[in-house]
């Protein structure tokens, strides 16, 4: 861990001068806070989502909509991360119409994030998506575990959802598109021997 104003934090995972806006194809992993299988569980080979990965499941659908120039060829809710393998493509302009800045709409749209949040990132780039995810995603699981929780008469919390970094891996050829797609389609079938897997 590199020290910055004499705290220490962990050091990030993204290639370094790459623009993470780009057209490429994106593997991505989102891991949960501990690992803790929080989404749901695996049954027979299937996922079997429970309350919170039906949250998650809602705002990937979500995203996969809002976002016109991403393409998500795979992805996964597994019970302590997700999977994703997203393409970013650029979007067709003509000399018309002016292309409209999606990134604000998504941003609207989407989630409620914090005016300094948005503007810290990259518009339409994976960290501001992963960033804008986390956080709504993040908030839907605390409020509706907090009417559960209200209703039994405990008082409200707000728990960590995520870890703090994420996972990304840049897909180079068709060969590693082949992979990490199966990789995708077959983790549940897998998950007594995924890394991941905490138990």
């Amino acid at each position: 861990m590199a020290l910055f104003k004499n705290r220490y934090k962990t050091e990030s995972n993204r290639l370094k001068n790459w623009d993470y806006s780009r057209e490429a194809i994106y593997f991505i992993i989102l891991v949960t806070q501990n690992r803790e299988c929080i989404f749901g569980a695996i049954e027979a080979g299937k996922m079997i989502l429970n309350a919170n990965g039906k949250i998650i499941e809602t705002e990937l659908l979500k995203s996969i909509v809002i976002r016109e120039h991403w393409f998500f060829h795979n992805w996964i809710i597994m019970p302590n991360h997700i999977h994703l393998l997203i393409e970013i493509v650029s979007p067709i302009q003509t000399h018309d119409v002016e292309a409209p800045d999606t990134e604000t709409h998504n941003v609207e749209t989407h989630c409620s994030a914090s005016l300094q949040t948005i503007l810290s990132r990259k518009p339409n780039s994976i960290s501001s998506f992963v960033a804008i995810f986390k956080s709504v995603t993040t908030k839907q699981i605390n409020s509706q575990h907090n009417i559960d929780a209200l209703q039994c008469g405990s008082t409200e919390f707000q728990n960590k959802i995520w870890q703090s970094n994420y996972h990304d891996h840049i897909v180079r050829n068709d060969n590693s598109f082949e992979k990490i797609y199966h990789y995708i389609k077959n983790n549940p079938k897998n998950w007594n021997m995924d890394s991941i897997n905490s138990y």
